[in-house]
């Protein structure tokens, strides 16, 4: 009916239209909106005819949804994918860098500019359970660094997997992370023990909240051997957060399968290690050095987070020991934050001081910058930031180091970064 209703009303508007065209007295155009008032009048009468009519059914057949139960669907089809939506953090940063070196020893300077491009997601599969994914620029799959250097004749960068996890919580204060993920110890302060940039892969377990007792237990994988032992990390920590600002916290992180085993594969391997030239008892395609030691390591942790007048301050201190070998086995640091550089005009100062001996801490783990990136080393490291605009950081960093100290290759190590940060 309404078919046939709207092709014969749109038959009159157009016999109409062609009359307008073909006489343009007063009179037709008068003719002509009174019979386009009486179209629109009808088509809203049978518009309310079929609201007004129940829906015929038919045997074994669902009766057919009316307009305004279809609406209804389509909003509550919408409002499901716009929940779905909603449930999607997304991430990332751009980060420009200069960066210049001063080594004794070394004619001369070097300097170079290198970018580092990271975005990611995470999403709420339910209530209790999150998937994240985050690909990150990379330069030979360096497990310790995010970094790309410019040069090479501007050829393609490489784009890594930098994240993938899943996150499922049980309960309120409780997680457990399985997959490539973010590590998930407490550092205190900006302790340099610990590369940011690795993210270990395997099984980890979290409780607890801002305040109280914390617990973490990890399980990751570091090298599958075709023969032998595979290598891998197990460990476990301690804390507990004050309501004052103080936290402590104990750890310990066994290297599994490391004494003997051929040095990892990552840049810099084996990064200051105690080693050894390939032997009988370590052999294998490519091998040339194999680690000496194994490294049960334990770490604690003091940190106090307050403020000093309107800033935030920060001061920290952690203590590291391997208990395999008997000597070079100690590391420590301590320093403070004060300020962050997060709001417009904002900034940020800090100041670090760190030891590592040469079997204090595995290699792969150790922050890359920090002396060359390798154990037996000692300084100072001078930090500052400002936030010019929301989500933009201009910042430097100066490594004063020693490297290989209290050996005959002892070296005065400097290092400048100079960084522009985008957060998005």
């Amino acid at each position: 009916m309404k078919k046939s209703l709207t092709a014969a009303a749109l038959g009159i508007f157009l016999c109409a239209s062609f009359a307008a065209s073909a006489e343009t007295d007063a009179a037709v155009l008068a003719e002509l909106e009174r019979l386009r008032g009486q179209v629109a009048s009808l088509l809203q009468r049978v518009e309310q005819l079929e609201l007004s009519q129940p829906a015929p059914a038919t045997v074994g057949t669902a009766a057919p949804a009316r307009p305004a139960q279809a609406i209804e669907s389509r909003l509550a089809a919408s409002s499901g994918a716009l929940d779905w939506a909603r449930s999607i953090r997304w991430q990332g940063d751009l980060r420009y860098r200069h960066e210049q070196f001063d080594i004794e020893g070394v004619a001369s300077d070097r300097v170079r500019h290198r970018l580092r491009g990271r975005f990611g997601l995470e999403a709420k599969v339910s209530d209790s359970i999150a998937v994240g994914l985050q690909i990150a620029t990379s330069e030979g799959r360096d497990s310790r660094s995010t970094n790309s250097t410019l040069d090479s004749a501007s050829q393609q960068e490489e784009i890594g997997l930098d994240l993938a996890y899943v996150d499922w919580a049980p309960r309120a204060g409780m997680r457990v992370t399985l997959g490539k993920q973010r590590q998930p110890w407490f550092k205190a302060g900006n302790s340099l023990f610990f590369d940011g940039d690795v993210n270990p892969e395997g099984a980890a377990f979290l409780y607890g909240g801002k305040t109280g007792l914390f617990a973490r237990a990890w399980g990751y994988w570091l090298e599958e051997m075709p023969a032998g032992a595979d290598s891998n990390l197990l460990g476990g920590q301690l804390g507990f957060a004050f309501d004052n600002g103080v936290t402590v916290a104990a750890g310990y992180w066994d290297y599994g399968a490391i004494q003997d085993q051929p040095a990892l594969a990552f840049a810099g391997s084996p990064a200051g290690n105690s080693s050894y030239a390939a032997a009988a008892d370590c052999v294998g395609a490519g091998v040339v050095r194999c680690y000496a030691y194994d490294y049960n390591v334990a770490i604690a942790d003091l940190q106090w987070a307050g403020s000093l007048g309107s800033r935030p301050l920060t001061l920290f201190g952690s203590y590291m020991e391997n208990f395999d070998p008997d000597e070079l086995n100690t590391g420590y640091n301590f320093g403070f934050l004060y300020g962050e550089a997060s709001d417009p005009n904002s900034w940020e100062f800090g100041v670090l001081y760190q030891d590592v001996e040469r079997d204090a801490q595995l290699g792969a783990f150790l922050d890359a910058d920090f002396a060359d990136g390798a154990t037996q080393g000692k300084g100072v490291v001078l930090s500052g930031a400002w936030a010019p605009v929301k989500n933009t950081n201009l910042k430097a960093t100066w490594y004063i180091n020693d490297r290989d100290y209290d050996t005959p290759s002892e070296a005065d190590y400097e290092r400048l970064q100079l960084d522009l940060i985008y957060k998005f």
